[in-house]
């Protein structure tokens, strides 16, 4: 059930007045089309690119993944700025959607993060590369009580890990956790149906979690040229290798070579031209070593790697 700021309240804010006791309440109102063209052309999202130290509650918690809170602390809400989705999270949904509707997991996950926040101080940190999705909405990672919120949401399977909106840093800490999740058979991970159902989701995402207990991933890491990809079709693998060659494709896709022993089939990998440009593929070194996440495809007769994510390999 939905808390409701009294017709008051929302009438002081929306005049730019904090509301009794200076805590902004959530407002209720529609704004016109001109005018929240308007806000977002005098107030641009990237203004708030950085990190943010909040010492008060969440206005609101809207659900598993989205908050409403005083990011400038000038006592008041502005909109849609001051609406945080957190990144790398997509909790089930509380309302129809095009995704489905799981109200009972949707409000697990948002018991979760109003719990998480109830105890400030928390910081959000905003990513300079994206700062807002195209609602005009705050991306960010949130750290409370020396955790990151959006972390946990995965590892308590309150949501997979979702890389629509870009990779972290510390991929293989959402991934392993994601892992974890599916493995203990967690939240949304939880019985037969909802596995199956997120499991498509994701594989339309090209990914799926790394988790042995998962039948789609083959446990790893395989070596490019140690292996043979054939046997793994339309298995989700890591690979690790070297960097042999990169070919160019007219639609800005591109092919990489991987290194493979004398007499070893060389493994291609095939990476889209977003996420090439999203990955900065271009600028790892030939010869580089490198870890690549991907599922195995077919593509002319010939098993190749579809990329998801990958990197070069940190020295150990």
């Amino acid at each position: 059930m939905e808390r409701r700021a009294g017709r008051k309240g929302r009438q002081q804010l929306w005049k730019g007045r904090p509301v009794a006791g200076g805590a902004p309440q959530r407002p209720r109102f529609v704004i016109g089309c001109a005018a929240l063209a308007t806000a977002c052309l005098l107030l641009p999202p990237a203004a708030f690119a950085g990190t943010r130290h909040l010492t008060s509650p969440p206005a609101y918690v809207n659900d598993g993944d989205t908050f409403e809170a005083d990011l400038d602390g000038n006592g008041r809400l502005e909109f849609p700025r001051e609406r945080v989705r957190l990144l790398y999270v997509d909790t089930p949904e509380l309302t129809e959607s095009h995704k489905g509707q799981d109200v009972p997991r949707g409000m697990a996950a948002r018991a979760f993060l109003e719990q998480a926040l109830a105890d400030p101080p928390f910081t959000v940190r905003i990513p300079w590369t994206r700062p807002s999705d195209k609602f005009g909405r705050t991306l960010a990672v949130v750290e409370a009580g020396g955790t990151v919120v959006n972390l946990e949401l995965i590892r308590m399977g309150h949501s997979y890990f979702d890389t629509r909106f870009g990779f972290p840093r510390d991929y293989s800490r959402y991934a392993n956790a994601e892992a974890e999740a599916f493995t203990a058979g967690r939240g949304i991970w939880s019985d037969a149906a909802s596995r199956k159902a997120y499991l498509a989701r994701l594989r339309r995402e090209s990914k799926t979690p790394r988790s042995p207990a998962n039948p789609a991933f083959a446990p790893g890491p395989h070596v490019a040229g140690y292996f043979d990809p054939a046997s793994l079709l339309n298995r989700f693998v890591r690979v690790g290798g070297r960097l042999k060659e990169r070919r160019f494709f007219s639609k800005g896709a591109r092919l990489l070579i991987l290194v493979a022993p004398e007499g070893h089939r060389q493994l291609r990998v095939y990476v889209r031209a977003r996420l090439a440009f999203r990955l900065g593929v271009d600028r790892w070194p030939i010869d580089a070593p490198l870890l690549l996440d991907g599922f195995i495809k077919l593509y002319r007769g010939r098993p190749e790697l579809k990329l998801h994510y990958g990197a070069p390999a940190k020295p150990s």
